[in-house]
């Protein structure tokens, strides 16, 4: 139906006498209506711009972790080429004379690009030995310092197979051990940084990663390996690749304020030589973020934890974080990420606009349909709805007169009637209610309390991996694990103890011993299978996978031991003089395993497979106060533990094994 606009307003003339009916229904649902529509261009506008700041935020953590873990395994590259020399020389397999090994020093500069500098200083001698890369990919320089150049520094081209082509010149005598990067690693006696400057032949930033070096035996000091890394155009690449928006930029600072890298295309020194800081540089983005970092924390010493935070630059809103980054070497930089707000804002606005319009649309059409429904309902239903509010408010003395119409009078009459039932009702509903709700109350307390005390239990028997899986109504339940490491334990000298001591007492001492193994199984997140008489039985690795489950064994194998020795002195303390000769003889074995819960009533997680059988002929095969791990255990624990090689052994149903004794960890 089309209604023009005069006939409309001729219309609302010739029913104005009826004001309280169209009151009443157009003015609210209108009313209605123009607050659903505010609230959803409200909403709208403000889940758009939460949207922009959630997306920003996402997007600059993204960013800043990935640039963080970047520069993590950055410098720890450095680190790892030092631990590769100084190992070297403790074995010498370097000669600081003759130039032996120096080949190493020639493959480290070759495979990273970014190395300019790789070098070792003795320091008994005083000599020196390093190779560095020249303006001439094909060719590189060596550089050597002793007693045979009566220690003069002299310098030769090298070619790509570390052989001496030709002597280039000779300089100064040259100490390392008076250099600042030899004397930094010694005085600390771990890995070191030195401050960031200039190359003096590039002029590109460059920072020095030292390592001390000791003897095989780890009793004596021999010298100091290091390597001089330009930070350049590795760094600036990776940033430049990262995806900040369309204008976005990254950079990293020192806390100084000198730029160490950045995405931008600006160099990192000036005219004079110097060193570029951040409230200096080209790039508007990044020297208005700068230079707002300088005066919102005075001091860049000041930001210790990632910070997120927006700013204006001409009225535009930034989204910056900023992310400090650290190590134990002395590395102490700020990560810095700016993105603009309108990199995110071009399609929230095409998209406000487009519901604006909406808007007004929609309140158009229901303007004139509720015109229409206000003329087509009447005073009647008015009426009628008058009394409805009225017992909806609980007043149910409430009376309808008949209209004329038909179907209005049996609708009063079905109204009336209505009435009444509802009143004679609800009284008696509302005491059957609150009886109800009380009776419900109790019953659902009851279950509640019942059900957390059965999940506990299940808890205690089995892992809330494997619980859960029994509560969703699993029948079987099994899984192969690829990689697992299983600990066998048992307690050496228990068995004669318990015709020494009463019952209830010898329970109570291993209930005591067990216990202590169980809490180092819960905090080096470890499955505990069983025990079987004074043995015991741990796995790590399953029921979920855990990348470090040798490490997590080989700890908890060292902490067990020195529980025993606690346990030893505590009981012999207590008159338990008998417990003075209990040892605990440990087996450890690495490899997949079938996992599973057998059983109806009394459930059972167990393990099956080779690596079961073999981990418990360790045990058995070890010796009393000693951890025995297989070849499979040890080349995962080697890099960390201290292994002694016991030799080849007889394993039933194996053969000839090689096994090794776990010492202790390495620091």
């Amino acid at each position: 139906m089309v209604v023009s606009s005069s006939a409309l307003l001729q219309w609302l003339k010739h029913k104005a006498g009826n004001v309280s009916l169209r009151t009443f229904l157009i003015v609210p649902f209108i009313t209605q209506v123009i607050t659903t529509l505010g609230l959803v261009g409200y909403f709208s506008y403000y889940n758009a711009q939460q949207a922009v700041n959630d997306l920003a935020s996402q997007l600059r953590n993204e960013l800043t972790a990935r640039i963080n873990q970047h520069l993590e395994s950055y410098i720890n590259t450095f680190h790892a080429i030092n631990r590769l020399n100084v190992d070297a020389i403790a074995r010498g397999e370097i000669d600081f004379i003759s130039g032996e090994g120096v080949n190493q020093f020639l493959q480290q500069i070759k495979i990273a690009p970014y190395v300019n500098s790789v070098y070792c200083g003795e320091e008994q001698t005083g000599h020196f030995i390093g190779v560095s890369r020249t303006s001439d990919i094909n060719f590189f320089e060596l550089t050597v310092s002793n007693a045979s150049t009566n220690y003069r520094m002299r310098r030769y081209r090298l070619d790509v197979r570390a052989d001496r082509m030709y002597f280039i010149r000779e300089v100064n005598p040259y100490d390392p051990r008076v250099r600042p990067w030899y004397r930094a690693a010694k005085a600390e006696a771990q890995a070191t940084w030195s401050e960031i400057y200039l190359d003096f032949t590039s002029q590109v930033p460059t920072i020095t990663a030292s390592l001390p070096a000791y003897s095989i035996n780890g009793n004596s000091f021999v010298g100091v390996c290091g390597i001089d890394v330009l930070l350049s155009e590795e760094l600036r690449q990776f940033l430049q690749k990262l995806e900040l928006g369309n204008s976005g930029e990254t950079f990293i600072i020192e806390r100084s304020g000198y730029l160490v890298s950045s995405s931008t295309d600006d160099p990192l020194t000036l005219a004079n030589g110097d060193r570029l800081k951040a409230t200096k540089s080209n790039d508007i983005l990044v020297k208005q973020t700068a230079q707002y970092l300088q005066q919102r924390y005075g001091d860049l010493h000041n930001i210790n934890l990632p910070k997120q935070f927006d700013f204006k630059i001409e009225g535009n809103r930034q989204f910056v974080e900023v992310l400090p980054f650290k190590d134990s070497r002395g590395l102490d930089w700020l990560i810095v990420l700016v993105i603009p707000e309108n990199d995110f804002m071009g399609r929230i606005h095409a998209n406000n606009r487009a519901t604006f319009l909406l808007c007004i649309l929609a309140l158009i059409v229901t303007t004139i349909l509720g015109l229409i429904t206000a003329r087509l309902i009447g005073f009647p239903i008015s009426r009628l709805s008058q009394a409805s509010q009225a017992i909806a408010q609980g007043d149910f003395h409430q009376s309808v007169q008949p209209e004329n119409i038909k179907e209005l009078r049996i609708l009063a009459q079905s109204f009336n009637t209505m009435t009444q039932q509802l009143q004679e009702s609800f009284t008696a509903l509302e005491k059957t209610n609150e009886e109800l709700e009380n009776r419900v109350e109790e019953r659902t307390s009851e279950l509640r309390l019942e059900k957390e005390n059965s999940e506990q239990l299940l808890l205690n028997i089995l892992p809330k991996a494997i619980a859960d899986q029994l509560k969703q109504g699993e029948r079987t339940i099994a899984s192969a694990m690829e990689e697992v490491t299983i600990l066998f334990a048992d307690v050496v000298g228990f068995t004669p103890l318990s015709a020494k001591v009463p019952p209830i007492q010898l329970v109570g001492l291993l209930n005591k011993l067990f216990s202590s193994f169980d809490y180092l199984a819960e905090r080096y997140q470890l499955e505990k299978i069983k025990t079987i008489g004074d043995a015991y039985m741990v796995v790590g690795g399953l029921p979920l996978p855990q990348e470090n489950h040798a490490e997590a064994i080989a700890d908890m194998a060292l902490e067990m031991q020195n529980i025993m020795t606690i346990f030893q002195a505590e009981t012999i303390l207590g008159d338990f003089e008998e417990c003075q000769n209990l040892k605990i003889r440990i087996g450890i074995n690495t490899g997949s395993v079938v996992a599973g819960v057998i059983g109806i009533k009394k459930f059972i997680y167990d393990l099956w497979g080779d690596a079961v059988n073999i981990a418990s002929r360790m045990e058995s095969s070890g010796e009393p106060g000693r951890i025995q791990v297989t070849e499979e255990t040890y080349q995962r624990l080697k890099d960390n533990y201290y292994l002694q090689p016991r030799g080849e052994i007889s394993v039933k149903g194996r053969g000839k094994m090689k096994t090794y004794w776990l010492i202790g960890k390495k620091d």
